[in-house]
Formats: structure tokens, C-alpha cells, sequence
């Protein structure tokens, strides 16, 4: 098993706009690893967000295609590629299911997208092997799997919920943050 030679970027460490998510480090290790990234993978982030997921992705793989329709989460991602140097990127400021059939890719990842059904149909059309979906709303996980299942892949579905210590006076506590599902897809 090979390992990457690239540490993931903590969160304080990325540009940051109000209303702009941002996939959280731990969330990032863990669909990285589930992404299975090659050097000479190209992937396909639909729902950039941040970019947080597209810097990660680019340092271990040949090229990503960032897509996100929203004006904010494409000027994040800008700065984000400009704040860490990555230059095999393009960004595609438009809805996925706009886009999607027109790139060449051979691995998906999906942060966020309001049109999940369209978008994994045009990925199973394209013979995408390889999908990775986050998700905090549990109707999309459901949704997602069940598209997935139909189209037969074989999925995998992990929820994970991490709390994070913080220093108070009387010691230390732990505070949650949002429980994600991340879906992995292969067929």
C-alpha cells in the first residue's frame, strides 16, 4: 500500500466566505482515502464549495475539474487554488448537469449539488467507476444509495460524526460537529 507523502491542510489554513462550505479536514482525510487517488487519476469535483476538497484532491492526482454554480463558492475555490499553488485545475463556474458529459474524467466526487439524480445518471451514462458522495442530509444519503443501488454499483456507506477538543476551565470538552455520510461507489 502506497502512502501519500502529502499532510492534509487544516481548516484555519484555507480562505474563508461566509456561506461557503467547507469540507472539514477529518471528513477530507476520510474521502480522500475512500477517493483511492492515482497519479494519474482525473477527478471531477462537482459542488466545489470551498475548495477544499479540489486543493486536497489536486496534490495527489493528474488533474480536477472544480464545478460549482455558485458565484462565492467559485471565487473560494480561486482563492484557495491561488493560496496553495495548484495549478491542474480547471474551475467551471455552472450547474454539473450542464457540464458534466462535455469533460473526461475517470473518478467522481460530490460534496454538494442540488440535482443528485441528474448528476448520477450522467456519471453511470459515462461508465464512472469510481464515486465518492458527502452528504449531511440524511434524504440525500438515502436518495444517492438507492440511485447508486438501481445502476449497480456496489456501495459502501459510512457515517461519521467528530468531536473536537477544546481547552475550558475546567479541562477539556468536546464539541461535535455535523455528522457526515460519505457514500463510495465502484462498480
Amino acid at each position: 500500500m502506497m502512502m501519500s507523502r502529502y499532510k492534509m491542510i487544516k481548516d484555519n489554513d484555507f480562505f474563508r466566505m461566509d456561506g461557503v462550505p467547507i469540507t472539514k479536514e477529518e471528513i477530507r482525510a476520510v474521502s480522500i482515502g475512500k477517493l483511492q487517488l492515482k497519479p494519474n487519476d482525473v477527478v471531477v469535483d462537482i459542488g466545489c464549495g470551498s475548495g477544499g476538497m479540489t486543493v486536497e484532491i489536486a496534490k495527489r492526482c493528474k488533474f480536477v475539474y472544480a464545478i460549482d454554480g455558485s458565484d462565492n463558492a467559485i471565487n473560494t475555490t480561486k482563492k484557495n487554488l491561488e493560496r496553495f499553488n495548484i495549478k491542474n485545475c480547471e474551475i467551471i463556474n455552472e450547474d454539473a448537469e450542464n457540464i458534466l458529459l462535455n469533460l473526461d474524467f475517470n473518478k467522481a466526487f460530490i460534496g454538494g449539488t442540488k440535482n443528485i439524480e441528474k448528476i448520477l445518471n450522467i456519471l453511470s451514462e459515462k461508465n464512472i467507476g469510481h464515486i465518492v458522495s458527502n452528504t449531511i442530509v440524511i434524504d440525500n444519503a438515502v436518495k444517492i444509495i438507492n440511485i447508486l443501488d438501481n445502476k449497480k454499483y456496489d456501495t459502501e456507506l459510512l457515517n461519521i460524526s467528530v468531536s473536537v477538543g477544546k481547552k475550558i476551565g475546567a479541562g477539556h470538552m468536546m464539541i461535535a460537529k455535523n455528522p457526515i455520510t460519505i457514500i463510495t461507489a465502484r462498480l
